[in-house]
């Protein structure tokens, strides 16, 4: 828990109530005015809650004081004196804090997501290491993005493509990302009884990651480490995604279509049903074509789709926005595909309360996502794009080559 909501960076001294832990931020380039955003985030939901924002009056530095019941999760976000976002490759610096840590963020301010974190659990070496060249890359990374946007801006739709492509491609081959994996690796083998920074970026995967693996990782923890904050909250969640692990019976759902009718599990009795979680990301672009190849064969066989989307409305309007742009074609394309499925869809971004329990009910943390449920109400599958090539494979042995 926040003690205090917000506080402007002259008052800090003013505070009255005892602090237990300290921000920091030398940041090169501050500007009276800019506005620094600290939110909580709930894991492994990912929900962010402002917990306090600072208004800069020192051109030199940023202080903030405050208090906290146990460890937390936070990420900034910062926005300049003119209302500006900050362009990156991420939507802001996520960092961990201890009660009594004191945190500080070395950097500046157009590259502030990027800056260098001590204090905490940030000083333990290995740790440091990782994390400077992975912020080394996201910067990169986020230059890309800078140039996009200038170029969006300046109407300059050549070089908007070009670096937005550039952007896509900068993980494909990059000796940099390699050398970020590494140390990813060494860290983790060199922390097998678990360190707090483990457990917070492993509190999420629980959601998508195979059970028995994510159980024994959290058996090999510390009764320390098992014993903390997150650790208790990671076997709350590992208990939790037991009860939906391929081989339990499925949840039970009711959902209402955009065609106004009810569905249950119970309308699928006796078919195969595969829930396909779809949206504007580049995945499902890319692998909607398939699905719906996927749903021609096997149709017939009694498979079953039911298209999971936040807004049909959302696609439609960036189908008619993107009509007669010939560089946007094949966008285009895909989008009118998806505006035609032949399965029934479900919004999730609706007035009706069942539809927005679905991603509750079954985890579905992103896109594309996919659940995949057996004719005796069994769950399946249930992950992102792998969940699709487990299904192809459960049918193909069930029913042979749909083509045959």
């Amino acid at each position: 828990m926040i003690a205090i909501a917000l506080l402007s960076a002259s008052a800090m001294a003013c505070t009255a109530q005892k602090s237990n832990f300290t921000i920091i931020g030398d940041i090169t380039g501050l500007q009276i005015g800019d506005t620094i955003e600290f939110s909580t985030i709930d894991l492994p939901s990912w929900k962010d809650s402002t917990a306090f924002t600072i208004i800069v009056d020192d051109t030199a530095r940023f202080r903030y004081r405050g208090n906290l019941e146990h460890d937390q999760y936070f990420i900034f976000t910062y926005t300049t004196n003119e209302g500006k976002e900050i362009v990156a490759d991420r939507r802001g610096k996520t960092f961990i804090v201890r009660p009594g840590d004191t945190i500080t963020f070395t950097g500046e301010r157009e590259n502030v997501y990027y800056s260098k974190i001590n204090g905490g659990i940030y000083d333990e070496p290995q740790l440091a290491e990782y994390l400077r060249v992975d912020d080394s890359i996201g910067l990169v990374r986020g230059c890309y993005m800078r140039r996009l946007e200038e170029a969006r801006a300046a109407g300059d739709t050549a070089e908007m493509y070009r670096w937005g492509d550039a952007f896509n491609a900068f993980y494909n081959g990059n000796p940099g990302v390699e050398r970020v994996r590494t140390l990813r690796r060494a860290y983790i083998d060199s922390n097998r009884q678990g360190t707090l920074f483990l457990l917070v970026e492993r509190l999420p995967r629980i959601g998508y990651e195979p059970i028995d693996e994510m159980k024994n990782i959290y058996e090999n923890y510390s009764e320390q480490i098992k014993e903390s904050w997150y650790g208790r909250k990671t076997a709350d969640f590992i208990a939790q995604m037991e009860a939906i692990a391929p081989g339990r019976p499925a949840p039970d759902f009711e959902l209402v279509t955009v065609a106004g009718d009810t569905i249950t599990k119970e309308t699928y009795t006796g078919k195969y049903l595969l829930f396909y979680h779809w949206g504007l990301c580049p995945g499902s672009i890319y692998i909607d074509k398939y699905v719906c190849e996927f749903y021609d064969l096997y149709r017939e066989k009694g498979l079953e789709v039911v298209g999971l989307t936040e807004s049909v409305a959302t696609i439609r309007e960036l189908y008619e926005r993107t009509l007669n742009n010939p560089r946007e074609a094949d966008l285009n394309a895909t989008l009118g595909n998806m505006l035609k499925h032949k399965w029934t869809e479900v919004e999730l971004e609706t007035e009706y309360p069942e539809n927005k329990k679905m991603s509750e009910t079954y985890r579905i943390s992103g896109w594309p996502f996919f659940v995949f449920i057996g004719p005796d109400g069994t769950l399946l599958a249930r992950n992102f794009t792998e969940a699709f090539y487990e299904t192809k494979q459960i049918l193909e042995e069930e029913f042979g080559n749909a083509k045959e």
